[in-house]
């Protein structure tokens, strides 16, 4: 599963692991993801900088997320897809 990694994002994360899964955070803002360094899910949870609206990040999120399981979702709550 791939979220945002503050507010709901991150609220969505934490309940994504209590569950046993594995996450992608993805923020813009590479101070927003410290608190994914110290996480007790450890491997599981993975870290990404980057812009949700890039093309490249997206897939490279996308490819960090089934590395780690299947890819079973995406949380859109913050990016704006110029095709939606």
């Amino acid at each position: 599963m791939i979220v945002s990694s503050q507010g709901i994002g991150r609220a969505i994360a934490e309940r994504l692991l209590a569950d046993d899964g594995a996450v992608v955070v993805l923020d813009r803002d590479d101070a927003a993801l410290g608190w994914t360094s110290a996480h007790p899910a450890g491997g599981r949870l993975i870290a990404l900088a980057g812009d949700g609206a890039d093309e490249e990040v997206t897939g490279r999120a996308a490819d960090m997320a089934q590395d780690a399981g299947t890819l079973a979702g995406w949380v859109n709550n913050a990016a704006v897809f110029r095709d939606a």
